[in-house]
């Protein structure tokens, strides 16, 4: 009797269909059942995040904290206000710790142009000259670059040739940051013999009082040394010596070293 009425209960229950006309069995009615019909496979799952989320990889996460780093709430941020400082993609890169290439990615999706590297290089050249020529204007005891051309082109009335040899760069340089700060060009004018004597004198006095300061006993053995032994560039020598250019390239050509 219990094995009719439980072969009874498997039939019966094989033959229980949803509305929709499914077996409970795994198939329709009249199909095997799901003993022998195996189940379906389970659907993919998928996550949705609602609410403003962001999801960032580790790589771009990597970056957000160097941008934090440098000051600024988030990598866009930090890649506008560069590129409006005219930084260059090497820059970037150093900055954040990654490559060229990755910034330049950066760049193209956060649709910002950078500049161009002659621009770009020109800016740098230029800054450090800005630095070089306050260094000189605060040894020379003055507060800033345009404190020292004002006292020397309005107040002295000097010669942008004058200035130049003092700051030890070309005049077309002085030129350029006397119209930067809106002073006045001076021309040179014609001296009497003795003052030019003078100031040739003192400027030979200067000259000497530095190389013996650097440990040379004159501009021959400082040449020899900087230029010969140890290859220094003009620029290097000009800093260091704190002269004009036209002076320093005669005396090269005299003492034929190159």
């Amino acid at each position: 009797m219990r094995m009719d009425g439980l072969s009874l209960t498997m039939r019966t229950a094989a033959q229980v269909t949803s509305s929709v006309g499914i077996s409970r069995g795994g198939g329709a009615p009249g199909t095997p059942s799901a003993c022998i019909t195996p189940p379906p496979a389970p659907l993919r799952r998928t996550l949705t995040l609602k609410g403003g989320f962001t999801v960032l990889d580790s790589q771009q996460r990597r970056l957000d904290r160097h941008a934090h780093a440098q000051g600024h709430s988030d990598l866009a941020s930090y890649l506008l206000a560069r590129a409006q400082q005219q930084a260059s993609p090497v820059q970037l890169a150093s900055e954040l710790g990654t490559t060229p290439a990755v910034v330049r990615h950066l760049l193209d999706m956060a649709d910002i142009t950078p500049s161009p590297r002659q621009v770009t290089a020109a800016r740098r050249r230029r800054s450090s000259t800005d630095q070089h020529l306050a260094a000189r204007a605060a040894e020379l005891g003055f507060p800033s670059l345009p404190a020292y051309l004002a006292d020397r082109a309005v107040t002295r009335r000097w010669s942008t040739t004058s200035i130049a040899g003092e700051l030890g760069v070309l005049p077309a340089t002085v030129r350029d940051r006397l119209d930067q700060h809106r002073l006045p060009r001076q021309r040179a004018t014609i001296r009497p013999r003795r003052a030019i004597a003078r100031q040739t004198e003192c400027w030979a006095a200067k000259r000497q009082a530095r190389l013996a300061e650097l440990g040379f006993t004159g501009v021959e053995d400082y040449l020899r040394v900087r230029r010969v032994e140890q290859g220094w560039s003009l620029r290097r020598m000009l800093t260091e010596l704190r002269v004009g250019p036209a002076w320093l390239k005669d005396q090269m050509i005299r003492l034929d070293i190159q």
